[in-house]
């Protein structure tokens, strides 16, 4: 068995509000230890996945003793904004029900404030769904600006993990430092190797898309209670806020650097999110771009279940599959020495600098 391991560490302070902010990280290492051969990989899951979900524990501890690596993840910010409806808010009144229900059903369901159930009931009765809010409290210390921060996070946990492994004295395979994200963690995966240059060596991506969608459109996630519909709206800050489009669109990034680092990309011919055809050829022109399109006659009911947004993936034979089947080259001899990265956009000069190992982000408008 893997051996677990996770520790609190000072976060990089929030680039929105100047607030101290703690940062979780989680790491396995094989059970016979770490030896020149073992390699780093950076699990980054995307909405509705999380440190604590299941299959990413069992990743963690699989992954470490199948492949010789130490896996990493951490609960990057604001990543608790991200998952599935756990405090919904309905706007129903008496009034719009009436337009629907009958008078005998409405006072049925309001006959007091407990109303949810007998809701659900009537809306079951006539097959009617129900659409919500998700109250998400989110504000400028802590919220999911599904960008900078998150990559931010990731870096530091991965790098803070391979100082500990130097700080003990191990040798290990710096030329193999693996990012396997799902959907928008596999977008983050891809802004983490922009804003390092020279330390991922391998991105494994399901479903990234080029640009975060619920910046510009809210978020709907669809559960079903008592065999009723319920569709769940969740609206993020980060949509409403001054944020540089150009910074975080991989167009942009990956035409500003030369690429180094191996990338498969697995995506859908369905998928809604962000089309084959987009996907494709944001990567002819990267440099170690691998991409494999999902079609119908790819889907296997093991390793794809579907050919849309995700692909209804099983992580870990994806993760079996791409590592016993792709050609890689890591470079053993690789020293990780990282540089300070540059970009300019229209609106702001942004510099990430390692002078104290782990990222600091500086902004500067133009």
């Amino acid at each position: 068995m893997a051996k677990e391991y996770d520790f609190s560490m000072y976060g990089h302070p929030s680039i929105y509000k100047d607030v101290e902010r703690k940062l979780h990280v989680y790491f396995t290492e094989p059970e016979p230890g770490i030896n020149e051969n073992t390699g780093i990989l950076l699990l980054i899951p995307g909405f509705g996945g999380n440190s604590q979900s299941n299959v990413y524990k069992k990743m963690r501890n699989v992954f470490a003793d199948k492949h010789n690596l130490v896996v990493v993840q951490c609960d990057y910010f604001g990543w608790e904004f991200m998952q599935k409806p756990n405090n919904i808010t309905l706007n129903v009144s008496k009034d719009s029900l009436l337009q629907i229900f009958t008078a005998k059903e409405v006072n049925y369901i309001f006959k007091d404030n407990n109303y949810f159930e007998r809701l659900i009931e009537i809306c079951g009765k006539y097959g009617f769904s129900i659409t919500c809010d998700e109250k998400l409290n989110e504000d400028l210390s802590n919220f999911n600006d599904m960008g900078l921060m998150q990559a931010i996070d990731n870096i530091t946990a991965v790098i803070t993990v391979i100082e500990i492994i130097k700080d003990n004295n191990y040798k290990f395979d710096e030329g193999k430092i693996i990012a396997y994200g799902h959907s928008h963690g596999a977008y983050l995966a891809y802004l983490c190797n922009a804003f390092t240059k020279d330390l991922f060596t391998l991105i494994i991506d399901n479903s990234a898309w080029l640009f975060p969608a619920y910046l510009k459109s809210d978020r709907y996630v669809n559960t079903y209670y008592n065999n009723v519909l319920i569709t769940t709206k969740f609206s993020y800050l980060a949509k409403n806020i001054d944020y540089d489009e150009e910074i975080l669109n991989l167009q942009f990034l990956y035409k500003n650097f030369d690429n180094k680092c191996n990338i498969i990309c697995y995506h859908g011919t369905d998928d809604n999110l962000i089309s084959n055809v987009d996907k494709k050829k944001f990567g002819l022109n990267i440099n170690n771009f691998v991409y494999e399109e999902i079609s119908l006659e790819k889907v296997d009911g093991e390793i794809f279940k579907n050919t849309n947004h995700g692909l209804g993936s099983d992580h870990l034979k994806l993760f079996d599959y791409t590592m016993e089947n792709g050609k890689f080259n890591f470079h053993n001899a690789k020293n990780i020495e990282l540089d300070t990265v540059e970009y300019n956009t229209n609106k702001n000069r942004y510099r990430i600098d390692y002078i104290n190992v782990v990222p600091r982000l500086e902004i500067q408008g133009i």
